[in-house]
Order: C-alpha cells, then sequence, then structure tokens
C-alpha cells in the first residue's frame, strides 16, 4: 500500500520557515561541503608531500645518502631554462592571465616561479651536467698543470745532473748540453 500525500511535504516545511532562517541554513550547509572539501583536498596534500618526502629518501639512498652540491649559477641557468619550458606550455588565456601586457608580465612570473621552484629541486639535470663537465675539466686542467710542473722539474734535475757530473767529469756532458743551446 502506498501513502500518496496532497502535497509535498519537504516544500511545505520550506515556505513555513522564516526566510532568513532558510538562508542562514543554507549557508551552514554551504560551509560544511566546503570544510569537507578542504579536508579532503589536505589529505590529499599530505598525500603528495608523503611521496615527494618517499622519493627523496630513494634518490638520496641511490646517491650513498648525499645530494651532490651544485653550484647557485647552474641551478640559475637550469630555473631560466626550464622558465622557457614552461612558459610555452602555459596556456595563452586572457581569462587566466588578464589582458594586455599586464597579462604577459604575469605569465611570465608564474613560468619563472615555478621554474626556480622545479631547479631548487632535482629539476630536469641540466645543472648536474654542467656541475659535473665543469668538475671533469677542472680535472683535466689540474692534470695538465701537475704534468707540466713535473716536465719543467724534470728539466731542472737533468740540468742540475749535468752541472755536477761536469763537476766530476770535466769537459764531459754538460759542455754539450751547452754547445746545443747555443
Amino acid at each position: 500500500m502506498a501513502i500518496n500525500p496532497p502535497t509535498d511535504i519537504i516544500q511545505d516545511v520550506i515556505s513555513a520557515a522564516d526566510p532568513a532562517q532558510v538562508e542562514i541554513a543554507q549557508a551552514k550547509l554551504k560551509a560544511g561541503i566546503a570544510v569537507a572539501e578542504a579536508r579532503k583536498l589536505n589529505k590529499v596534500d599530505a598525500g603528495f608531500d608523503s611521496t615527494l618526502v618517499r622519493d627523496h629518501i630513494r634518490t638520496t639512498a641511490r646517491n650513498g645518502g648525499k645530494d651532490k652540491e651544485i653550484a647557485e649559477p647552474y641551478r640559475k641557468f637550469e630555473a631560466m631554462v626550464l622558465q622557457n619550458f614552461i612558459k610555452t606550455m602555459l596556456p595563452d588565456s586572457e581569462e587566466v592571465y588578464g589582458k594586455g601586457s599586464a597579462g604577459e608580465i604575469w605569465k611570465s612570473m608564474m613560468a619563472e616561479q615555478m621554474g626556480n621552484e622545479m631547479a631548487k629541486g632535482r629539476g630536469i639535470g641540466i645543472a648536474e651536467q654542467l656541475s659535473s663537465r665543469q668538475a671533469q675539466r677542472s680535472q683535466q686542467e689540474e692534470k695538465a698543470e701537475l704534468s707540466e710542473r713535473q716536465s719543467v722539474t724534470t728539466q731542472s734535475i737533468q740540468r742540475l745532473e749535468l752541472k755536477a757530473l761536469d763537476e766530476l767529469l770535466p769537459g764531459s756532458f754538460a759542455e754539450d748540453d751547452k754547445k746545443k743551446r747555443v
């Protein structure tokens, strides 16, 4: 057996209620929904943070527990490259950034901040590669400088040996060496 009410009960209650109290009730419901949404987003953010921490732990474990120190100019260069990439990927929308040059400035600033934040972390590897190449170059330069020093030292020792030999045995190798130089 079905009940057929003559009118809509909920509609009757709403129409009988005070309009100011109805607005207050609706505002409370909307606020409750907003709070629930905020809590939901907060949980999502916490999950994202924990993922970042987990990734950082894995990365440092692979690097032997230490992150490479990369010089600031290399980080800034990587940030600039990332800024250009990001700026081309951002939408061209006047609704998002505004019209005219102000909109372009906002878009550029947003891309710059995103590039800086990405470069502060691990980035995409540009700074790391540049840093390692610079380290290799400086090692090669140090080896070349050491080799040059050793060569100069060896030549000086040879001269001293020839001089000492000439003092012990007059008319020997040292005089031949002098003739070659002249």
